[in-house]
């Protein structure tokens, strides 16, 4: 080839080349992407972000001081971080049920605060009148679960029957358990 033949043909490919090029083809593909959660059932108490295996002390029951002598005395359990009763929340749908089991000074099936070697039996009931006494591990049934927290108001009762208490502050811790 003469060198202007071959500068025409170097041209005329640089001019018509690209149109001689195979044209891309344009073309979509559409798909999906999976997404599911699998939720189980579950319950919080009094507010709780999360649950909790261990709630920590959930109430606390406050009797008013009293001398070392005294008749019946009223308390009432009070939510812990609230100020109501204790609260409990679960997916609804779900039955739940809190037992309220034995406390650190039982003797003889009877729930007992002690202080330095003293005691004093008190009780615990289901209801504001003190009639529907909760027994150690007695299982209360809940309401089957809304989206609202269902109230468990817990009342309490001592009285030092007629002896003379120590001076000091009797405690007694009893342990509860939320199941569903």
């Amino acid at each position: 080839m003469t060198r202007t033949k071959t500068r025409r043909l170097a041209i005329a490919l640089l001019t018509c080349g690209p149109a001689l090029l195979p044209t891309p083809v344009s073309a979509d593909t559409t798909g999906t992407i999976g997404v599911s959660l699998t939720v189980t059932s579950a319950c919080a108490v009094n507010g709780a972000a999360a649950v909790q295996s261990d709630a920590g002390r959930v109430a606390q029951v406050a009797f008013p001081d009293q001398p070392g002598l005294f008749g019946d005395t009223d308390g009432e359990a009070v939510a812990t971080g609230a100020s109501g009763a204790l609260s409990v929340l679960c997916s609804p749908g779900v039955t739940p049920a809190l037992t309220i089991g034995a406390g650190a000074h039982d003797v003889g099936g009877r729930r007992r605060m002690a202080y330095n070697g003293s005691s004093v039996a008190y009780r615990l009931f289901a209801d504001a009148a003190r009639t529907s006494e909760i027994a150690i591990n007695q299982r209360l049934t809940l309401p089957v679960a809304t989206s609202a927290a269902t109230l468990v108001p817990i009342y309490a009762r001592v009285n030092s029957n007629g002896s003379i208490l120590a001076a000091g502050t009797y405690t007694d811790t009893v342990q509860v358990l939320l199941s569903w």
